[in-house]
């Protein structure tokens, strides 16, 4: 099996696309109207999706699922339970500090962090679930 990073390039692509796929649930049904409407978008201007920007959303979780790809292998996780453990540490550590930096430098909603903050959690919980399924 090809690898990039020496990460198995099948559990690569299935962690990215799942973490795309929550991310399309999670803004786009679930929390689509209050997120809209803390960013100040307003639905009814009907502006087509930006492609290139869903093109570098996709990278991005593509570098989240490297990240914690790596972190696991490094870690020799091979179970479960264990990577869901190590995925929701580096979320709090690492994205959830990250998308802090918004309420507390930015201004931004206090209410933004908690459904960007959530799905980084669950994500982070995915991708490691995942990950625990392609370790060598």
């Amino acid at each position: 099996m090809p690898k990039i990073f020496g990460l198995n390039l099948i559990g690569l692509i299935a962690t990215s696309v799942a973490f795309f796929i929550l991310g399309w649930l999670w803004y786009g049904i679930l929390f689509m109207d209050q997120w809209m409407a803390l960013m100040g978008i307003d639905p009814n201007a009907g502006d087509p999706p930006n492609m290139s920007l869903m093109a570098l959303g996709f990278v991005n979780t593509m570098v989240a699922s490297i990240g914690i790809g790596l972190l696991l292998k490094w870690l020799n996780v091979t179970t479960l339970v264990t990577a869901v453990k190590y995925g929701l540490f580096a979320g709090v550590c690492f994205a959830l500090t990250t998308v802090a930096y918004g309420p507390i430098y930015g201004g931004t909603p206090i209410q933004l962090f908690y459904i960007d903050g959530a799905y980084n959690l669950v994500g982070y919980g995915l991708i490691a679930a995942i990950w625990s399924f392609f370790s060598d």
